[in-house]
């Protein structure tokens, strides 16, 4: 009698057992999982992991965590099934792109690597970690322009391997750029007793003035903004007769001319048009008129110094400030760059997506906070 209430209460324990376990919660099949995934149990973590989703089909930590599980057991097609569905759940946890991209990498999809990573950095912006591996990324697809850029933003995040080796190298990974102040520029302009007043710098700029230093010349450009005339999307009336000429193949003396005479009138409505100027250059060298096609070479410089004061345009921390949207495809034109799409941004920024080009640039990020300004104020 006493051997049957033994077996009679273990047979209880162990249903209660059966019971209590598949009553589990998906958050309690996890912390199983978690418990087996740091021993390195990878199998195991896995079986707990995929009841977690049995329990709950739209558990995150489950999908996240057997991504991490399959990784560890280098069963990649499955992590990266894993990782995605985490995506398709929560696509604003920033881990779960680098994580899925570390997969890519191990796999040297290095192209589908640099994509996750830099959409991780666009939710975490502050990773110096991400983003010293996104620099070795790029240095294993031999883009040295972009592995140099993302080390030096490693760098300036704080990550110590990258800073000790800029000490090593005596280099600076800070950047010398610098925003336009506005309120200062207007108050230096409206100074008649300063270097900065307007109408001195405007006199300067038209006599191709190649000693404006690099405040005198952003003080022209951005104190623009302040001219009764400026206006960031206004464009000149006469482009079809300026295309008709530039469109043909031999244009004669006086065609030259007549391009040099339109585009002083295209340039009375947009000054600081780099590609008006450019074309006029031209057109001044073919008609002889070196010292004014001298002079429209630096007023060209004095806009693109303005403008590279401000930024390098390959990320949004380092976005060009532009007072006219003309001015984007203008720094474009000079860069020997092409458009193949523009995106406008949260906080005042264009992103304009690149063809290919000889230094795998792949976009360009302007500040175009002053043309959205003046909408406002127009609207206003």
């Amino acid at each position: 009698m006493k051997i049957a209430k033994i077996i009679f209460l273990k047979v209880i324990l162990f249903i209660t057992a059966s019971i209590n376990l598949f009553s589990q919660t998906a958050e309690e099949w996890k912390k199983l999982g978690n418990i087996e995934l740091e021993s390195a149990n990878y199998v195991k973590a896995i079986e707990y992991y995929q009841k977690a989703i049995e329990a709950d089909s739209t558990y995150f930590d489950a999908y996240y965590n057997l991504g991490a599980a399959f990784s560890n057991i280098q069963e990649f097609e499955k992590a990266i099934d894993f990782y995605s569905k985490a995506i398709d759940i929560n696509d604003t946890i920033a881990d779960t792109y680098f994580s899925l991209g570390t997969v890519y990498a191990d796999q040297n999809e290095y192209e589908k690597a640099i994509k996750l990573f830099k959409q991780g950095i666009n939710l975490k912006p502050d990773s110096p970690n991400e983003h010293y591996f996104l620099s070795f990324l790029y240095q294993k697809k031999g883009n040295n322009i972009y592995s140099t850029l993302y080390f030096k933003k490693a760098a300036q995040l704080g990550d110590a391997l990258a800073q000790q080796y800029f000490i090593d190298n005596e280099i600076s990974w800070e950047d010398n750029f610098v925003k336009p102040d506005y309120d200062q520029i207007k108050l230096n302009i409206e100074n008649k007793q300063s270097n900065f007043h307007y109408s001195k710098l405007w006199d300067r700029f038209q006599q191709g003035d190649s000693t404006m230093t690099l405040e005198e010349k952003r003080h022209l450009y951005y104190g623009y903004v302040f001219n009764k005339s400026y206006s960031p999307y206004v464009a000149a009336d006469n482009s079809k007769q300026v295309n008709a000429i530039l469109e043909k193949k031999n244009p004669k003396q006086k065609e030259w001319k007549k391009l040099a005479s339109l585009l002083n009138t295209s340039l009375e409505t947009e000054p600081f048009n780099v590609r008006y100027l450019y074309y006029q250059y031209v057109a001044y060298n073919f008609i002889n008129e070196s010292v004014n096609a001298e002079k429209n070479l630096q007023k060209i410089w004095t806009i693109i110094d303005a403008l590279n004061s401000t930024g390098d345009g390959l990320l949004k921390g380092t976005a060009i400030h532009v007072i006219a949207v003309s001015s984007e495809y203008d720094y474009l034109f000079f860069n020997d760059l092409s458009s193949r799409g523009q995106a406008l941004m949260s906080g005042g920024y264009d992103v304009l997506y690149l063809y290919p080009n000889e230094n795998e640039l792949e976009e360009m990020w302007f500040d175009v906070n002053q043309p959205l300004n003046y909408i406002y104020k127009s609207f206003k």
